[in-house]
């Protein structure tokens, strides 16, 4: 079939997206992703046979104009790709995918990454923020239950949602990464500004975005009851510069070092060149309790012991697997003591990584994932009259 995806971000380090579009297209699907338009990218590409289209959005205008009409033309792009099934990823994709559909009359996915309306309000503006949850609220109403099919990235994210919205079945595909051959690991020294990490400093990783709510604050604030370690923080986001404020302050700037993302493919074997991986995350909103992150995953196929925050759904898989420490990531001594004894106990730290690496090969990795995508895909082929994945 022709499988058209909405994403709205740029699509240049979403690795969901990119392993979902690479899964379809190698199952004989013809795929295109289109997304946001950003400066400097391109506006088509050709990437491991899927194409990417970008949209371009207005940059003046009455602000719920401009969102329209960009809802709109993202409509008219997905239609001109003639798809036969649509694929949203996530709530803000629903309601250009969702009547496109309708104008067609074909089937489409609803690909929940997130528990939308569970979201972190972080810094917005609180009138904004009802306006957003209201909206939201109104297309997930309407829409969610008009899909042919949904899949979601936790257990607890796909539990909401069939109780929420009464569905009968929603399909489990996380964000597991590729199970591929141990990694050659590449330092993250090597990286710009990755020079400044002492050569000899046992390294703590934090993967992602940096936002408010994923527990960097309370990791910087750890960072000082681990004096011999140094921190990366491999990715970007608008906390960066709050977060170089507060390691001043703090009386750890040299010891903490923002790094730019690197492509998806390359973030296991950067990974592999530190110390411990830390996944951080807060309960400050349903969204983040119910999450199942990705940099819990690439940790292990990097062989680094973890240190997790104590959600089941990541007690399942870090207990489960003995990879590492659960902690509550709400208290930064917790988060330091942890760090400290992976730091001091190196032999232990090790096994542990070992035992996440071999639970990534057996368990948790994409041929699981795209295993249930393409039954998904299966399904709705066949319910087209289409030939099956």
């Amino acid at each position: 079939m022709r499988v058209t995806m909405l994403v709205r971000n740029p699509f240049t380090h979403d690795s969901r997206v990119e392993n979902e579009a690479r899964t379809l297209a190698g199952a004989g699907h013809t795929v295109t992703v289109v997304a946001d338009g950003r400066p400097g990218l391109p506006d088509s590409e050709e990437r491991d046979g899927y194409r990417v289209i970008r949209v371009s959005r207005a940059m003046s205008g009455i602000p719920v104009a401009r969102y329209f009409a960009h809802q709109r033309r993202l409509r008219r792009v997905l239609l001109a790709t003639s798809p036969e099934i649509l694929h949203a990823h996530d709530s803000d994709a629903l309601l250009p995918v969702a009547s496109a559909a309708a104008k067609r009359r074909i089937s489409f996915v609803y690909d929940a990454h997130e528990l939308w309306l569970g979201l972190a309000r972080r810094e917005r503006w609180l009138p904004y923020w009802w306006a957003f949850l209201a909206w939201y609220w109104i297309v997930e109403q309407w829409f969610v239950r008009r899909a042919a099919a949904v899949i979601a990235v936790s257990p607890p994210i796909a539990r909401h949602l069939q109780r929420v919205y009464r569905l009968g079945q929603v399909e489990l595909v996380p964000n597991y990464p590729p199970a591929g051959p141990d990694v050659e690991p590449r330092d993250l020294r090597s990286l710009p500004a990755g020079d400044k990490i002492s050569i000899d400093a046992p390294i703590v990783l934090y993967l992602g975005a940096m936002m408010a709510g994923r527990g960097i604050e309370q990791l910087l604030q750890a960072m000082r009851g681990v004096p011999s370690a140094h921190l990366v923080l491999l990715g970007d986001g608008s906390l960066e510069p709050a977060l170089r404020t507060l390691a001043a302050e703090l009386g750890i700037n040299q010891r903490v070092h923002p790094l730019s993302p690197v492509p998806s493919g390359d973030v296991v074997a950067y990974a592999a060149s530190a110390t411990v991986g830390v996944s951080p995350i807060i309960p400050s909103s349903l969204s983040y309790r119910y999450s199942l992150p990705n940099k819990l995953f690439q940790y292990m196929a990097a062989a680094l012991p973890v240190v997790a925050s104590d959600f089941e759904q990541v007690r399942d898989i870090v207990a489960g697997s003995g990879a590492g420490l659960l902690v509550d990531a709400t208290d930064p001594e917790a988060i330091a003591r942890a760090i400290r004894y992976l730091v001091d106990h190196p032999d232990e730290a090790k096994a542990m990584g070992a035992l996440g690496r071999r639970a990534i090969r057996e368990r948790y990795n994409w041929d699981v994932s795209a295993a249930s995508l393409l039954a998904v895909y299966r399904r709705l082929s066949a319910a087209e009259g289409g030939g099956a994945a």
